[in-house]
């Protein structure tokens, strides 16, 4: 089992804190079973006001608005590191992860890649999230006192945030941007962007857009008993591909595996994988335009449901 200096050493940290999260080696955990890697989902009919309900409450209301702001996502390669379980599981969680990307037609870096999208299992989430506000407050990039705040303080026990930065549409250029080497130093390397300059002369597309660089989800160790590595996996890509909402009064779909975790007043089953709507869902974000609204990207990601889902019926 992973001890807490073995999760914090795989995000670069300085020995100095090792100690400071709690431990998860008292934490009690059936060991995540793992089944067949292959992406296999069950398919709903849905209509497209089912469709704009689901992005609408599955994804971040971005700043601005539907209107004036942007969905997030990563501009380049996903590449996940887990940590936190045992070596032949983390290796799971992390192909899972790549395939529900490849699945969801996304950009996957190789095996060897610089990881941008950290998954770390401990023990208690909210003491973890206050120790690195603390010590490590540069991993929530320009997150508010109030946002970050609001992480530590939604009971888990998922903890997820991304860094979110301005980038061009045109370059990918990004203003103030601390990405390079966020994680193994404490020095912030930027490389300021003072001004954007577009030749884009349109009332429709921006001269920027919204750059995930880094994605981070903490689950706390207790809640993962008698689940399987594909479970985990796929509730790990869902949340930490998105800009996801962490909204508990609105509560995701009883058929994605965003609903994991949450509690439910009848008998119903965990969802055992990624759902084809979620997976569409994935891959319409990404194949959406990202220099134009947010209400313009989700008329685009219905479209391409609708599309998406007409050639699986016809398959």
């Amino acid at each position: 089992m992973r001890t807490t200096y073995g999760i914090l050493a795989s995000l670069g940290m300085t020995a100095g804190i090792f100690g400071l999260l709690p431990s998860s080696s008292n934490a009690a955990l059936t060991a995540p079973r793992a089944i067949d890697a292959e992406i296999v989902v069950t398919g709903n009919k849905t209509t497209k006001e089912e469709i704009a309900e689901l992005i609408k409450t599955t994804i971040a209301t971005p700043k601005g608005g539907r209107h004036e702001g942007q969905y997030a996502r990563f501009p380049g390669a996903v590449c996940p590191k887990v940590t936190g379980l045992s070596e032949q599981n983390n290796q799971q969680v992390e192909q899972r992860m790549r395939g529900v990307a490849l699945a969801a037609d996304m950009s996957v870096a190789g095996e060897q890649c610089s990881p941008n999208v950290f998954v770390i299992v401990v023990a208690d989430g909210n003491e973890a999230i206050e120790m690195l506000r603390k010590k490590r407050s540069r991993l929530f990039g320009g997150m508010s006192h109030y946002e970050r705040s609001r992480i530590a303080k939604s009971g888990g026990p998922a903890y997820a945030w991304k860094r979110i930065q301005t980038g061009s549409a045109e370059t990918g250029a990004l203003q103030n941007s601390d990405e390079t080497d966020i994680l193994p130093t404490d020095e912030m390397a930027k490389t300021e962007v003072a001004t954007m300059h577009s030749n884009v002369k349109s009332r429709i597309k921006r001269s920027v857009k919204q750059s995930m660089t880094h994605a981070f989800l903490l689950i706390e160790k207790d809640a993962l008993v008698d689940l399987t590595t594909v479970q985990i996996a796929d509730y790990a890509a869902m949340r930490s591909y998105m800009d996801t909402r962490d909204d508990k009064a609105t509560k995701a779909p009883a058929y994605s595996i965003l609903s994991l975790f949450d509690a439910t007043d009848d008998e119903r089953p965990a969802p055992k994988s990624v759902s084809e709507l979620d997976l569409v869902l994935l891959s319409a974000l990404y194949h959406s335009p990202a220099d134009v609204s947010a209400s313009m990207q989700s008329s685009a990601m219905i479209n391409r449901f609708e599309k998406e889902l007409i050639a699986n019926q016809e398959d």
